[in-house]
């Protein structure tokens, strides 16, 4: 042994509605943690949107590929939001959890609810919420060009998944923690802790890298 401990890779999915956060917080976490934190590319069909870096945002594909790649299995789950599919590879998953590398996601809720069941061991769950509807609604308004139409769906998207947040209260295996975005600052150093946390929980350590720590010779 080299006087480590040796886990299983985490996989930290953050779940919220659009505007609470989420984007920023990954992109911190990374810049903090660049050896043991990486962020997820999901493959999505819809076009790149301004500022979004191919392979670094999403892996932008058609339509007719992304089908193709679901048909040869390729993706652990897949959803379509807003007239657009989006999915995440399965490699990468099984990947990250036996090199012991943390991944860092955004997706939906019943992808997050999906991963929660098939990896209990190795997902964290974050739920993020602006601190109110209005809140929300300045931060959408106030990133551009937004029309209505794309305003209600992102609202009917936050009911839904607000609705299902209630629903599921007390069931731990669905999420492990919410945290409201009221300072980004604050909201960060509280996500940066949970991270902190959850690297040390006993569950996901192998016994053996414990063992040479337990060794009493006197």
């Amino acid at each position: 042994m080299n006087g480590e401990l040796v886990r299983k890779g985490i996989l930290f999915i953050l779940i919220g509605p659009a505007a609470s956060g989420k984007s920023t917080l990954c992109e911190r976490l990374v810049t903090e943690f660049p050896d043991n934190l990486q962020y997820s590319v999901s493959v999505t069909s819809r076009a790149p949107r301004a500022g979004e870096i191919p392979g670094k945002s999403y892996h932008f594909v058609s339509r007719d590929d992304f089908e193709a790649r679901r048909e040869r299995g390729e993706f652990f789950e897949w959803e379509e939001t807003h007239g657009n599919l989006y999915g995440t590879l399965q490699s990468n998953l099984l990947d990250g959890i036996s090199s012991g590398k943390d991944l860092l996601f955004q997706i939906d809720i019943r992808g997050a609810i999906n991963y929660k069941r098939q990896f209990p061991d190795n997902v964290v769950t974050i739920f993020l919420l602006p601190p109110s509807f209005e809140a929300m609604r300045k931060r959408l308004c106030g990133r551009g060009a937004v029309d209505q139409q794309e305003l209600t769906r992102r609202f009917d998207t936050a009911r839904a998944e607000y609705a299902m947040l209630l629903k599921v209260y007390r069931d731990s295996g669905k999420f492990d923690y919410v945290v409201v975005n009221k300072d980004l600052d604050k909201t960060y150093d509280e996500v940066r802790a949970i991270v902190i946390a959850e690297r040390a929980r006993y569950l996901r350590i192998e016994l053996e890298s414990v063992k040479q720590f337990c060794e009493v010779t006197a």
